[in-house]
């Protein structure tokens, strides 16, 4: 008997653990260089109004911007026509910029672990954009 609780309890553990790695972001932003808060306040603003997006991460560097976003599931069947959108609407906005998009799960891991680090004073401007161009590197390998 002891040893079925001991299993039980172990088990539930693991469950309310591993839920924990799911919780939602919201809406976050890390601005690398000053000046691009306004850039990045107003795109967090209109994703935010996409209704098939949750959980986004823009980051803005000196001439890169990488959202990094989640898509409820019953509109995965739309993703690419979702990034379609959004990549014309960022293109017009700023097209003196270089933009990155991804829905990729290990991006957006990236890019939160990167914000972290950032809001925690934690990496500096230079090993920030060094970490934000091998993530946007890993996602041109992934496509």
């Amino acid at each position: 008997m002891k040893g079925f609780q001991r299993c039980l309890t172990l088990l539930l553990l693991m469950l309310l653990s591993g839920c924990a790695l799911f919780q939602e972001v919201g809406t976050a932003d890390m601005v690398i260089h000053d000046g691009h808060q306004d850039m990045v306040t107003t795109i967090k603003d209109h994703v935010e109004k996409t209704e098939e997006l949750y959980d986004t991460i823009v980051i803005a560097a000196e001439d890169q911007i990488l959202v990094s976003y989640k898509v409820h599931h019953l509109n995965r069947f739309k993703m690419k026509s979702i990034e379609k959108k959004l990549e014309k609407w960022l293109q017009e906005k700023y097209p003196d910029k270089t933009v990155d998009l991804s829905s990729d799960y290990k991006i957006f891991l990236e890019s939160h672990k990167l914000m972290t680090k950032w809001k925690n004073n934690e990496v500096t401007k230079e090993e920030a954009e060094k970490k934000l161009d091998k993530i946007v590197k890993l996602k041109n390998e992934m496509t």
